[in-house]
């Protein structure tokens, strides 16, 4: 079974909730998942978000450059590049 990025925040959501520590929440992620499991440092993270008041267990909308990028005009950049370099 395959984890997406929002299921390990929903249970750190629910184990913040039920008061577990960083530790133990770590922890249960290594006995679950084995070598898959999440880095310390990120479950820690999330908890800390969580107890300050975070409810959303998704990614924020953030201000850089958006995710989609114009294949055609890329492509055609590129292959100008290319050509101006020979």
């Amino acid at each position: 079974m395959e984890l997406t990025r929002v299921d390990p925040r929903a249970y750190i959501k629910i184990a913040v909730l039920r008061g577990r520590n960083e530790m133990e929440c770590h922890n249960e992620f290594v006995e679950a998942l084995g070598n898959n499991d999440l880095p310390y440092r990120t479950v820690a993270r999330w908890i800390g978000k969580f107890l300050q008041g975070r409810v959303s267990t998704s990614d924020e909308q953030r201000s850089r450059r958006p995710l989609n990028v114009q294949t055609d005009l890329a492509r055609a950049v590129i292959e100008q590049l290319m050509d101006e370099g020979r």
